[in-house]
């Protein structure tokens, strides 16, 4: 009979609703050794409040343990669930979007302690970025002169290295002056008065037939620093294989990049 009575009573115990969250006598207690400076004893009481109301909602003293863990004993995993506990009760509360940005700084300082530090200096890793794009145009750059050098001009077979399709600027010969400009040159040459008629002078030998007539010397250039077959020819506007034609010793080394000082004929 005794024992009836007491496992009675203990299912009335049980039966009993909770107290409100903020009314919990653990709850209170916490809120006091914040106060005192404690923060310690305060999560170890805000966390038995969460455990005597099990599946029933805590978030006010999850809410207060993520503060804790996030800015007392730097235990960011833990400030980011105890954070995340409070938004998923309390979405809508004004505390939430602040709620937020808690949870945001959890996951940031919880990144700084991982080998690499992957959130850190973003500008280091947006130079970076540009340094290893750099490199990837220069290398194409490379493969594209070494295409046409190995290759005469035609395109490489599968498997070999990918040549680039030379812009339509570079592929064109070299620039000539309009024919506005050159009638406006023509316009500005001194007028000669004829000069009286002469008889015929004598016929020249084969010889002087046969010679040309002595033109202007190409342009050269000298290889600086960091000059390749495809930046010379678009600085030029003429093709790489033109250039590579009109320096036959490029042909002997092709596998080797130009060599600074060296004079290249530009046709």
């Amino acid at each position: 009979m005794l024992l009836a009575l007491l496992a009675a009573g203990c299912g009335e115990r049980e039966r009993l609703p909770l107290l409100p969250e903020i009314e919990d006598p653990f709850y209170v207690q916490g809120k006091q050794l914040q106060k005192q400076g404690r923060p310690s004893e305060a999560l170890n009481a805000f966390l038995k409040v969460i455990d005597r109301r099990g599946e029933s909602p805590s978030p006010e003293s999850h809410l207060e343990a993520g503060l804790i863990c996030l800015y007392h004993t730097k235990d960011f995993p833990a400030a980011y669930y105890h954070l995340r506990r409070y938004h998923k009760a309390q979405p809508n509360s004004k505390e939430a979007p602040l709620v937020l940005g808690k949870i945001e700084e959890a996951k940031r300082e919880f990144a700084r302690t991982l080998p690499g530090r992957p959130l850190d200096d973003q500008s280091l890793r947006l130079a970076m970025e540009d340094e290893v794009h750099k490199l990837r145009r220069e290398n194409e750059e490379l493969r594209a002169e070494l295409a046409v050098i190995r290759g005469g001009g035609v395109a490489p077979t599968a498997g070999g290295p990918r040549m680039i399709a030379l812009p339509d600027e570079v592929r064109i010969g070299p620039v000539r002056p309009p024919a506005v400009a050159v009638a406006a040159e023509e316009d500005r040459l001194p007028l000669v008065t004829p000069a009286p008629p002469v008889t015929a002078a004598p016929p020249r030998s084969a010889s002087e037939v046969s010679r040309p007539t002595a033109r202007a010397v190409g342009r050269t250039h000298t290889v600086a620093p960091k000059d390749t077959l495809y930046s010379i020819s678009r600085r030029y506007q003429v093709r790489v294989e033109d250039i590579v034609a009109a320096n036959p010793a490029l042909l002997s080394r092709a596998s080797t990049p130009l060599r600074v000082g060296t004079t290249l004929r530009i046709p």
